[in-house]
């Protein structure tokens, strides 16, 4: 890679994250309707970083065009890295109904936003399909 390409390819792995971090509220915060000036934020700024993300992609595969599938995969590999790196970011299967319960999204039919961890559900929480008791659920491996 080329000196020039390395920053862009460095910023492109940045936006990529901090996108794929802020989509999953944005899009429990659209599915609630909550019309809220904070949600309001939340939902341009997530919708800023993904426009930014994808310019820079541009610049990438304008400043090579060559190279630029192996350096958009490169960038796509490195985001999913750092994703399972985040904090917060698992998900919890019920081993009665396979009921997957992902950190990231949250439930927004239950009113649970996005980022809420596991461990931050109420105590009585149950499986939302089969009433399961929270204390069941395991940690999913995929």
């Amino acid at each position: 890679m080329t000196p020039t390409l390395e920053p862009l390819v460095a910023r492109a792995i940045e936006l990529g994250l901090q996108s794929s971090l802020a989509t999953p509220r944005a899009a429990a915060l659209l599915a609630s309707k909550s019309h809220s000036p904070e949600a309001d934020a939340i939902i341009q700024e997530s919708q800023r970083l993904t426009i930014d993300y994808k310019a820079c992609l541009k610049e990438i595969e304008a400043a090579a065009p060559h190279q630029y599938t192996a350096l958009r995969n490169q960038i796509v590999d490195q985001v999913r890295k750092a994703m399972k790196k985040q904090p917060g970011m698992r998900k919890w299967r019920c081993p009665v109904c396979n009921f997957l319960f992902d950190e990231r999204i949250g439930l927004p039919r239950m009113k649970i936003p996005a980022s809420t961890s596991f461990q931050d559900l109420p105590d009585g929480w149950e499986c939302p399909e089969c009433d399961g008791s929270k204390e069941r659920f395991v940690l999913d491996r995929d």
